[in-house]
């Protein structure tokens, strides 16, 4: 049983290091839940590839001293009005960076003061899994108890068998 344990506290380190692009290391992160399909679009073997709406997206915070940000073809997360919007670097050109998404290939120009970070890694599963909880805050506790009452259920059927086993 507790190689059981072990292994379901593993799950979360594993898939936050996967999302976080390998790294431990949350400083200067920001997960965001990505809300539209403007980064769904053909995959071409970057990095990051396209990605589908409701995933999460891990986010590095990209500061002055970064030289070489950003690079064409990296997915950032940049400020449109008050949202965090997600596209592709198309062309950089001094001050301003040209982004498009991945679903269309027609670039806007933003400056590059309001990239807010370089995208690192994604996860579709977790994202969907987060917005089914925010959007059924009933149906969670809902689930939760029907997996709680199987496993309980499941350990009390196996000990029953052992006993009749035993005997």
């Amino acid at each position: 049983m507790p190689k059981a344990i072990v292994a379901i506290l593993a799950i979360p380190v594993v898939i936050i290091y996967d999302l976080n692009g390998h790294s431990f290391d949350l400083t200067g992160r920001q997960a965001v839940l990505v809300v539209s399909d403007s980064m769904d679009g053909d995959d071409h073997g970057y990095a990051i590839d396209s990605f589908p709406a409701d995933s999460l997206a891990m986010v590095q915070h990209i500061g002055d001293q970064e030289k070489h940000f950003p690079r064409i073809v990296d997915a950032v997360s940049h400020r449109f009005s008050s949202t965090l919007v997600q596209h592709r670097v198309a062309q950089v050109e001094n001050v301003y960076v040209y982004l498009h998404e991945d679903s269309n290939t027609s670039a806007e120009k933003v400056m590059i003061s309001d990239i807010n970070g370089k995208i690192v890694g994604t996860d579709w599963v977790l994202g969907h899994l987060l917005t089914m909880i925010s959007s059924n805050l009933l149906a969670f506790p809902a689930l939760m108890f029907a997996i709680g009452a199987n496993a309980v259920t499941y350990a009390i059927v196996s000990d029953n068998k052992m006993e009749v086993a035993a005997e």
